[in-house]
């Protein structure tokens, strides 16, 4: 529903609709159609028992300019899902900004690389225009989803939008400088205007895989893998909870890394109620062996972070299932920033298909979605053919060893006293994922992309049992991952 009731483009429009940019030539404009299937898609999270639904709103849906006039339309769709979920008892996580600049902004004043000032009044007015607008009844927020994949995914690598990478050594820095300052803008807000009637929360959500000291018996080893932690997910936790960078990313980059002003460091300093934790993965790191060739984010962290043990599983994405350095994550987040709303997990999962869901994904069309209302008609034979197909893609038994590997793990950090008040699997439905397109699949209800039908998968159903329960034994010896622990 990209271009339906008033939406205009996002700078992922415009990076999807690029040629080469995504696998397949995907874009978002269809997905799993939840702009018009919504009120189904809640009935499913009633039936499974969901608790919390974590969403973002589109900015450029909701102000299609990016600063001045709200499309009623948008207001409309977005708060008949907020009474939908309410209705069933579930509560409205709503994240403000994932990824999605509208492209008005980005092309008046370049986004998160324009005038600071700017940049920061537009944010702000569209925050204040969704707590006064959905407040009354959306308690949770969050202002970012990991902006370490907006600075150096969008503006590093060119991977993701606005696909910019000509600039590696500054880019990256200021535009995560002004998300930052945003972010601090934002949390004023809602503090200063709405969270004494309103009495939500507001935080932030960044992602992190935990670093391993290589040798943990080496002091150079163990500084390495706290450098590497220190460039990933304190570039935005010290400044949210102490106010500055940390101080090895001020050595390294100089001049390069813009300067808060003290009024700014205030602001910033304490500005987020929760902890909001993406995490999927980790590594060891290690002291450099040789000085790095290069220049840019990636050489400034100065050690090798990326070494694995060849022994751990890997999901389709590449990434090394390691549910021991989730706990790890968890432990040193709650040691090091202690944040006084506890750490939420707001993504956790994987893509790890079967080869059932990978034979279905190759057939013509499979993975162009459509809406359900140009779904073509199947004959009997046809139909009896995509149900046997069901059965066996339903069967994601490794997304459900990583979930209960991970729930474990999050049980772990718990007992050794991480304050952790949530967890949100992700994701719900099979969706768009960014430059893989529709080649990845992380639901725990798959997605026919040709009719918009729903399944849910056994991880679906396993992930219901545990919210029925309030709990769930242990992984046996032959459900867990492989590879040396710490």
């Amino acid at each position: 529903a990209a271009t339906e009731d008033g939406r205009k483009p996002s700078i992922w429009d415009d990076f999807s609709h690029t040629e080469g940019w995504t696998e397949g030539k995907a874009t978002g404009d269809v997905a799993c159609d939840h702009y018009h299937l919504f009120r189904e898609d809640v009935e499913l999270m009633a039936g499974l028992g969901l608790q919390a639904y974590r969403f973002s709103i589109s900015w450029s849906r909701l102000i299609p300019d990016g600063d001045g006039e709200v499309n009623p339309a948008a207001v409309e769709y977005y708060s008949n899902l907020i009474d939908a979920l309410l209705a069933k008892g579930i509560t409205p996580w709503i994240t403000l900004y994932h990824w999605d600049m509208p492209s008005a902004l980005e092309q008046k004043f370049g986004g998160w690389l324009g005038p600071k000032e700017k940049v920061v009044s537009a944010f702000g007015n569209y925050a204040r225009t969704c707590f006064s607008l959905f407040g009354a009844r959306v308690k949770h927020w969050i202002t970012l989803n990991e902006p370490w994949c907006s600075a150096v995914l969008g503006y590093l690598s060119g991977e993701h939008a606005p696909g910019r990478d000509k600039a590696p050594e500054t880019e990256p820095y200021i535009a995560a400088h002004h998300m930052l300052v945003s972010h601090a803008e934002v949390v004023a807000i809602y503090r200063k205007e709405f969270a004494a009637a309103q009495r939500g929360t507001v935080g932030v959500t960044l992602n992190a895989d935990w670093r391993q000291p290589w040798n943990a018996a080496s002091d150079g080893d163990r500084e390495a893998a706290r450098q590497a932690m220190d460039f990933s997910l304190g570039w935005f936790a010290h400044p949210i909870w102490f106010g500055c960078y940390p101080q090895c990313m001020l050595d390294a980059c100089g001049d390069r890394l813009p300067k808060f002003t003290p009024e700014e460091q205030e602001l910033l300093r304490g500005s987020s109620d929760f902890f909001g934790l993406n995490s999927y993965s980790s590594n060891f790191s290690r002291k450099l062996c040789k000085p790095l060739d290069g220049k840019g984010y990636w050489w400034d962290i100065g050690v090798e972070w990326w070494h694995k043990d060849p022994r751990w599983e890997k999901t389709d994405m590449g990434w090394p299932v390691v549910p021991w350095g989730f706990r790890e994550l968890i432990l040193y987040i709650h040691r090091t920033y202690s944040p006084p709303g506890g750490i939420v997990i707001t993504e956790n999962g994987c893509a790890f298909e079967s080869a059932a869901s990978v034979k279905f994904d190759d057939r013509p069309g499979a993975l162009q979605p459509q809406p359900r209302s140009a779904a073509k008609h199947l004959d009997a034979k046809a139909a009896a053919e995509v149900e046997r197909s069901m059965r066996d893609i339903a069967e994601d038994v490794n997304r459900r060893r990583f979930l209960k590997a991970h729930l474990s793990a999050v049980h772990a950090a718990r007992v050794q006293g991480a304050d952790v008040r949530g967890y949100f699997a992700w994701s719900l439905l099979d969706n768009f994922e960014w430059g893989h397109g529709y080649t990845k699949r992380f639901g725990i209800v798959h997605v026919d992309y040709a009719t918009q039908r729903r399944t849910v998968k056994a991880s679906g159903k396993w992930f219901a049992r545990v919210i029925e329960d309030r709990g769930f034994e242990a992984p046996l010896k032959d459900e867990q991952f492989a590879g040396g622990t710490f």
